[in-house]
């Protein structure tokens, strides 16, 4: 059974015999949907099956937040901006996940690259996002090169802002005291 989960892995979500699915398995959908998506500029044909592959991994797990942002991203790419879908792509991986120590800088940046399209709440959750990112020490480097690739006028504005805020100065209030450090939420309020 090892083995046929290995080969849908790796595979591109599932191991096949003839016409049958055997072991399918979300991750293996998200990998060959990013390979898809790599090229700077990927064609039609590779967004439209690399929206198809993050379908059919949400259909297996549709907790999947790699999926949920890679339709965002998608999104974005057809339409040269964040249209209300993307967004609600976003949002869903927010609501799935807050702070998500493996595509959570990633997630930042496209947040700011796309800030004059998000409503509030998003911005917010990519705000608390940050600044909850800038309390581990790995996710405050993660956090810092997202941060400074930031392009977009208003997005790179913000990603200055948080550079100083949350990264570069650590007595920021919400970091300063432990009884603040200790509280749950209290590093994601201000």
């Amino acid at each position: 059974m090892a083995l046929l989960h290995l080969i849908a892995l790796l595979g591109g979500g599932a191991a096949k015999i003839g016409g049958l699915r055997f072991a399918v398995i979300g991750a293996g959908y998200s990998r060959e949907g990013e390979r898809l998506l790599a090229p700077d500029i990927p064609s039609s044909a590779a967004m439209d099956r690399a929206e198809q592959l993050s379908q059919l991994a949400l259909d297996e797990f549709p907790y999947d937040t790699s999926s949920w942002t890679r339709l965002a991203y998608i999104d974005r790419l057809r339409h040269g901006h964040l249209t209300q879908t993307g967004a609600s792509a976003l949002a869903r991986s927010y609501d799935l996940v807050a702070v998500d120590p493996n595509i959570g800088a990633w997630r930042v940046h496209f947040a700011l690259e796309n800030w004059d399209k998000l409503p509030k709440s998003l911005k917010e959750s990519a705000r608390e996002e940050a600044e909850a990112m800038a309390t581990d020490g790995s996710g405050k480097v993660k956090l810092r090169a997202a941060l400074k690739a930031v392009r977009a006028p208003v997005g790179a504005t913000l990603a200055a802002l948080w550079l100083q805020r949350y990264v570069a100065n650590p007595s920021y209030p919400e970091h300063s005291t432990p009884e603040k450090a200790a509280k749950p939420g209290s590093l994601l309020k201000d």
